[in-house]
C-alpha cells in the first residue's frame, strides 16, 4: 500500500489528469451502456419495425430457424451478411426479454472506450509518456460522452457495434504488422481478423462495401513487407484471414447456393451502378461530388459533436475540423500502420460517401468516421512543433471547441437519462411486459399501427409470443371490448411512429427543417393527452393506462 502510494506522489499532474479522463470515460460508458441499456425504451421507434423483426430472427433461432441473409439494405434492394444475428444470438441464453438483444450493443460500445484510449495510446509513438496517457485519456473521455453513440448503443441495430469492431480490425492490423509474435500465434491473429471483417460485412453497407477494400490494401502492404525481409512463409497467412472469414460465413454461402447467389448477384450490381454512376458525376458534376464529401465529412462534427444545425456551428466546424484535419495529418509522426489503416478506411468510406446526398446520410451511416475528429484532434495536439504562443493558441481553441462538444453531448445525454429513470420517464419494454402479463388470456388488443410489416413484428407479439404467453389477439381496428395500452408520455424523435388519441389512425413524427429535433436521434418528450374516445381504466401503471373500449355513442 505504501508502496502504491508513493508511486502516485511520483506522477506528474498530467499523467493523474490522463489517467482521470481515463476513469471517467469508463465511468460514463459504464453507467450510459451498460446500467441505461436495461431500461430499454426504444424497442418500436422507427418507421419500419426492423428491431422487432431482427429480434424475432434471433429468438427463432432456437426453433432451428437458422438465417442466411442479413437486415435488407436502404439502397441497392440487396441484403447484408447474417453474422449480426449469429453474433447477438449468444446473449438470447439469458433470457427472451428484448433488452438482451439490445445488451450486445451496449456491451461493444463500452468495450470500444478503453479499445480507443489503447488504440490511441499505441498511434501516439514518439510523444512524452505523460504527454501520451493525458491525450490517449481525452480521447477516451470525448468518445464515451458521444450522445449518438450512446443512443444507438442502446437498442438494438445492427450498425451500432460498428465502432468496436473497426478498433479492433485496426489494432489486430497493428499487431500482425509489429511481427511480434510467434507463427501459431499469427496464425490465430490472423483468422480472427478475417472473423472481424466478416462481421464488420454484416453490419452496415458502408462496412460491407468499405472494409473489404481496406483489408485488400492490408493484405499487400503485409505482403510485401515480407517479401522485402523474405520471410516467404509469412504470405500465408492472409489466406488464413480470407478461409476464416469465408468459413464463418457459411450460413451466407449455403443460403446463396440454394438461392442461385442472387443476393451476390444484387450486391455486385450496387457496386457496379455506384462505380457508373461515379464516372457519370466525375464528368459531369464533379463539384457536386466534392460537395457531398466535404458536407458529409465536415457536418459529421457538427452534427454528432456539436448537436446544432446552425451556420455560425458550421462555420466553427469547419474552421476547427481543417485546423486539425491539416495539422493532424501533415505534422503526424506516429505509429504508421495504425494510422495507414485509418486513413485507409477513411478515406475510402469519403470516396464512396461522395455518391451520397449529405442530407439523407445521418449519424448511424458514418460509423466508420465517427471517431475520426477525436483522432486528428489529439494528433494535431501531439506532434505540432509551434513556438510557445501558437501552441497555446492552438490548446486553447481546442480546449474550448472539445468543452463545446463535450457540454452540448452531455446535455442530451442527461435528457436521454431522465426518459429512462426520472418520474416522468416514458414505458419501457419491462413495463409493456408486465401489462401484458395482467391481461386476461385470449384479450384482444387493439393498436391501429399492426399493419403491413407490423401485423406480424410488434412489440406485444414478440413480448407474448416469447415472454407473457397470454394468447393475445391483436387488431388494428378498435372496437368496444378491445384493450389499449395508452402510454402517460411519448418519446418524439423523427419519423417514431406514434397513434392519435382516438385510436383511430397512425401517424408519423414529422420535424420542421427549423427545428433542433431534425438532427437525429435529438427527441423530446411529451406527454400524451387523454384518450378521446369512451373507455374504461382497466390498469393504471407510472407510464401507462391500460383501457376497455366501450361503444361510441
Amino acid at each position: 500500500m505504501f508502496k502504491l502510494s508513493s508511486e502516485l506522489k511520483n506522477l506528474s499532474k498530467i499523467t493523474l489528469i490522463g489517467y482521470g479522463l481515463i476513469f471517467l470515460a469508463i465511468a460514463v460508458g459504464f453507467v450510459t451502456r451498460i446500467i441505461a441499456v436495461f431500461q430499454y425504451v426504444s424497442f418500436d421507434i422507427g418507421p419500419a419495425p426492423d428491431q422487432i423483426k431482427d429480434a424475432f430472427t434471433v429468438i427463432n433461432m432456437w426453433k432451428g430457424e437458422l438465417p442466411t441473409l442479413g437486415p435488407q439494405a436502404a439502397v441497392g434492394g440487396h441484403h447484408i451478411l447474417p453474422l449480426y444475428y449469429y453474433l447477438f444470438f449468444p446473449f438470447t441464453l439469458l433470457g427472451a426479454s428484448p433488452v438482451f438483444q439490445a445488451f450486445p450493443n451496449a456491451f461493444f460500445s463500452f468495450l470500444s472506450i478503453p479499445l480507443l484510449v489503447y488504440l490511441v495510446y499505441k498511434l501516439l509513438e514518439n510523444v512524452e509518456p505523460q504527454t501520451r496517457i493525458m491525450l490517449s485519456g481525452l480521447a477516451g473521455f470525448w468518445y464515451s460522452v458521444l450522445y449518438g453513440e450512446i443512443f444507438i448503443s442502446n437498442f438494438q441495430w445492427n450498425p451500432s457495434s460498428v465502432p468496436f469492431f473497426l478498433i479492433a480490425f485496426t489494432l489486430l492490423y497493428y499487431f500482425q504488422m509489429e511481427g511480434k509474435f510467434s507463427f501459431p500465434i499469427q496464425a490465430i491473429c490472423w483468422a480472427v481478423y478475417g472473423v472481424i471483417l466478416a462481421i464488420l460485412m454484416s453490419l452496415h453497407s458502408s462496412t460491407l462495401f468499405v472494409m473489404p477494400v481496406v483489408f485488400i490494401i492490408n493484405c499487400g502492404i503485409f505482403i510485401y513487407k515480407a517479401v522485402k525481409r523474405k520471410s516467404y512463409s509469412l504470405i500465408t497467412l492472409p489466406i488464413i484471414s480470407i478461409l476464416a472469414s469465408a468459413i464463418v460465413l457459411l450460413p451466407y454461402w449455403i443460403g446463396e447456393f440454394g438461392r442461385g447467389f442472387k443476393n451476390t448477384k444484387y450486391i455486385l450490381k450496387t457496386i457496379f451502378k455506384a462505380k457508373s454512376a461515379s464516372d457519370n458525376s466525375l464528368l459531369m458534376s464533379l463539384g457536386k461530388r466534392l460537395s457531398n464529401l466535404f458536407l458529409n465529412y465536415f457536418k459529421l462534427f457538427q452534427e454528432a459533436y456539436l448537436w446544432h444545425p446552425s451556420w455560425i456551428y458550421f462555420l466553427i466546424t469547419i474552421i476547427f475540423i481543417s485546423l486539425v484535419t491539416y495539422l493532424g495529418i501533415i505534422k503526424f509522426k506516429g505509429n504508421q500502420y495504425i494510422w495507414g489503416s485509418l486513413c485507409a478506411t477513411w478515406g475510402i468510406y469519403l470516396y464512396a460517401a461522395s455518391n451520397l446526398d449529405s442530407e439523407i446520410t445521418y449519424f448511424h451511416y458514418k460509423l466508420l468516421i465517427v471517431f475520426a475528429p477525436i483522432v486528428l484532434t489529439i494528433t494535431s495536439l501531439a506532434y505540432n512543433k509551434f513556438s510557445l504562443g501558437k501552441k497555446r493558441i492552438l490548446y486553447i481553441f481546442s480546449g474550448i471547441i472539445i468543452t463545446i462538444s463535450c457540454f452540448s453531448n452531455l446535455f442530451y445525454e442527461y435528457q436521454f437519462l431522465l426518459s429512462k429513470y426520472s418520474s416522468n420517464r416514458v414505458m419501457n419494454t419491462a413495463d409493456m411486459t408486465e401489462m401484458i402479463s395482467k391481461l386476461p388470456s385470449d384479450a384482444v388488443l387493439c393498436d391501429p399501427r399492426i399493419r403491413k410489416r407490423r401485423k406480424i413484428h410488434n412489440q406485444y407479439n414478440y413480448i407474448d409470443s416469447n415472454i407473457t404467453r397470454k394468447g393475445i389477439k391483436l387488431v388494428n381496428i378498435c372496437e368496444a371490448g378491445n384493450y389499449v395500452i395508452h402510454p402517460k408520455r411519448l418519446l418524439l424523435l423523427e419519423s417514431a411512429y406514434l397513434n392519435d388519441t382516438s385510436y383511430e389512425k397512425p401517424y408519423y413524427v414529422k420535424f420542421t427543417q427549423s427545428d433542433l429535433q431534425n438532427l437525429w436521434p435529438i427527441f423530446k418528450i411529451a406527454d400524451n393527452t387523454k384518450i378521446t374516445r369512451p373507455a374504461k381504466v382497466f390498469l393504471e401503471t407510472d407510464t401507462a393506462t391500460v383501457y376497455i373500449l366501450d361503444k361510441q355513442g
